[in-house]
């Protein structure tokens, strides 16, 4: 934890925080690590994420919080490192994915990298509206609601969906708007700009069509951008390339994050929703 804070400050107060809300990292990831005399100076962590690819069940395993400390590197620690994961990853995983704004350094491992794309669509205003209200995992109530939700979530699409772990999404969505529609079972993370939709995941055992999420927004939109695979929302729309910009939405430029896979993986327009990228 000590090295992934001086890599990435601030990591470790979100992990304890998230830790506190029951999503602790711990439980979840395999940590890899390479030591010198002062102790672990590089780290790879391998996450199972049960996925559903090409419609079929998959689990995968997640590369992320990839790090070394800034005084022992081009040592050769990392390749340690990522060789032992990757070593561990073979016995278990078909594919394995991460996300990094360093492609460089991955792809002599094998990794690739993944375009991704969101789907844009025009939509009516809605006029019978059905308000959501705001979920707050820092609330106990709703956290209960959401570990129930989470427990039994449908993939979000049948090409590239993911059901777990949860922490992972608690991690990454902890500060970001989430919303509960109570009589569709559903938790929304989703983001309004003035008539824009930006919708990243639904959480629920049956997903609902995309035509009742739009009926709960608190006011009307003309525009919806899904960072997702729209199949499973039964969504018509354009697919247009996006690239995220330090794990948040924007197109292109310094410091695009992109996905990078090893291993066989669905073809053609996707994208890997922000709730699981770590």
């Amino acid at each position: 934890m000590t090295l992934m804070d001086t890599v990435f400050p601030g990591l470790v107060q979100v992990i304890d925080r998230a830790r506190a809300l029951g999503a602790a990292w711990e439980d979840v990831t395999v940590p890899f690590v390479a030591s010198a005399e002062d102790g672990p100076v590089s780290h790879v962590s391998v996450m199972r994420f049960a996925m559903v690819l090409d419609g079929t069940p998959t689990d995968v395993g997640c590369l992320h919080a990839v790090c070394t400390h800034p005084a022992y590197r081009r040592r050769g620690h990392y390749a340690s490192a990522m060789r032992a994961a990757l070593a561990f990853c073979d016995e278990r995983y078909p594919s394995e994915l991460l996300c990094t704004a360093q492609p460089e350094i991955y792809e002599p491992f094998g990794f690739r990298v993944v375009d991704e794309h969101k789907v844009v669509a025009g939509v009516a205003p809605r006029l019978d509206r059905r308000p959501m209200r705001p979920l707050r995992l820092a609330d106990e109530g709703d956290r209960a609601v959401f570990q129930r939700v989470a427990s039994r979530r449908a993939p979000v699409s049948a090409r590239l969906g993911i059901t777990g772990p949860a922490a992972v999404f608690v991690v990454n969505e902890l500060d970001r708007p989430l919303f509960y529609a109570e009589d569709l079972g559903a938790i929304v993370s989703l983001e309004v700009a003035g008539d824009v939709l930006c919708l990243h995941d639904v959480m629920a055992a049956e997903l609902p069509p995309l035509d009742e999420i739009l009926r709960r927004l608190p006011a009307p939109v003309r525009r919806v951008e899904l960072f997702a695979c729209p199949d499973g929302l039964g969504m018509a729309g354009t697919a247009e390339p996006h690239v995220f910009v330090d794990g948040d939405d924007a197109v292109g430029g310094a410091g695009a994050v992109r996905l990078m896979v090893r291993g066989p993986f669905p073809e053609g327009p996707l994208m890997l929703p922000r709730p699981f990228r770590c």
